[in-house]
Order: structure tokens, then sequence, then C-alpha cells
């Protein structure tokens, strides 16, 4: 009972001391709009090219008191050649006071300049990560008072290879619609031979062909008007049904 109660009192402590701030990623820069409070979380960011990569944060002081914060970043893992750059200033930053450290300029685990934080103020803390080969990094950026860590935010990269290559995923569409003597069946994501349908609204088959390529020009100049039903189907699976109109 005594060790559970302890640890009650070492959990309710470690909340308190990072309950002083809330993180929150820009999503957009106009109109300037942000995301959820990750304060103490882990934001993945996938990378499919090699490149500098910027995210910026906004730190809000919520503790209900002025403070005086800095931001320490901690490289976890990072590849050899991977570069990153970072810069702490109010929010906005008029006077130019913030502190930046470039790619080239950074040290191996760096504390910028503080800055006064008054009651529901913001800092801005910018981040940019430069990488060069296939492989993932993990930083983390620690909102700081003096030696006391108040709040954190862990920064995930990942430079992967292939996602590109997926399939695309299998589709089609029927144009114009209404049509008069030509219809266009334009298929995504099939390979190779499939097969169109074109049925009435009375479920009788007008039309059925083999096909391949991506795009099939139907001759509908003989069909009666009327509402149509465009079905296409690969190894006799419906890949997907269009509702056209003929008119002539």
């Amino acid at each position: 009972m005594k060790t559970l109660s302890i640890l009650a009192i070492l959990n309710f402590l470690t909340g308190f001391a990072f309950s002083q701030a809330e993180i929150r990623l820009v999503t957009n820069s106009s109109p300037f709009q942000t995301g959820d409070d990750i304060s103490g979380t882990v934001h993945t960011l996938p990378v499919y090219s090699p490149g500098t990569y910027a995210l910026n944060f906004i730190v809000t002081n919520t503790s209900g008191t002025p403070k005086n914060w800095n931001i320490q970043r901690l490289r976890i893992e990072a590849p050899a050649g991977w570069l990153d750059g970072l810069n702490w200033a109010p929010f906005p930053d008029n006077e130019f006071t913030g502190a930046c450290y470039g790619p080239d300029a950074m040290p191996s685990n760096p504390w910028t300049n503080p800055h006064t934080m008054e009651i529901d103020s913001n800092g801005i803390l910018m981040v940019h990560l430069t990488t060069d080969q296939p492989d993932c990094a993990h930083y983390r950026y620690y909102v700081m008072e003096g030696s006391e860590k108040v709040d954190s935010v862990d920064i995930e990269i990942c430079y992967v290879l292939n996602v590109l290559e997926q399939k695309e995923v299998a589709g089609m569409t029927a144009y114009p619609n209404p049509a008069n003597n030509l219809l266009t069946v334009n298929t995504t994501g099939l390979g190779g031979n499939y097969e169109i349908r074109l049925t009435d609204v009375l479920g009788k088959v007008v039309y059925h062909e083999t096909a391949s390529g991506v795009k099939k020009n139907l001759d509908v100049s003989e069909f009666k008007n009327g509402v149509y039903l465009v079905t296409v189907l690969e190894k006799g699976v419906v890949i997907q049904t269009r509702r056209v109109v003929i008119k002539h």
C-alpha cells in the first residue's frame, strides 16, 4: 500500500510538472491554424524524398503565471549526415528576439535563449530537419524553465522508399453524361483485361465487351434514350458501376 501511495504521488507530481504548457502543430499559415495539443506525445512525419522539412509548433503558457522558458533539443537517434536546426521566439516576434540554430551550427544537444512568457502568451518553436538517405530519426524538444523540464514534444521522421509505388485504387468514370453518340469509359488501377457491361433499368444487358487499356469509347448512337448502368468488372468481380443517361 505504501509503494502504491508513493507511485500515486510521483504520478501526480509528474502530471503537474507537464501541465503548464500546450504544444500545437501549425497546420496552416494562411489562414493561421493549429492542431490539437500534442504536448508529451510523439509526432510522426513520413517523407518520401530527401530534402529539408519544416515543422512549426505554438507553445502556450497555461500555468497561470508568467514564465521564463527556453528550448532544449535532445537528439535521441539520428543517422549520420542528417541535419537539424531550430528557432525559438515569442509569437509574434515583432522585434526579432528569437534564438536560432542553423543546421551547420547545431550543437549536439543545444539550449536556446529564454524569453518571458506572459500568462496565456505564445512562443513559436520552428524545427528544420534535413534527410539525405532512407532511414529514421527521433528528436525530442523540451520546454525548459531553468533546469526544470516543463513539457516536451517528440518528432519521429522516417524517409521511406517505394511507398508511392503501391497499386493505384481501381475505379472508373463514364462521360459525357448524358451521352449522345459516344460514351467514354475511363479506368484506373486495372492492369490487364477487364469487362464492360451496359444494362438498362430492367437489368437487360445491352452491351458487353472485354477491353484493355485505360480508356474505351462505346458507340451508343443506336441505343434508345433512357437510363443505363455501366459496370466494369475485373476477373468477374465488380469494380465500379456508374449511372448514365443516353439522350439523342
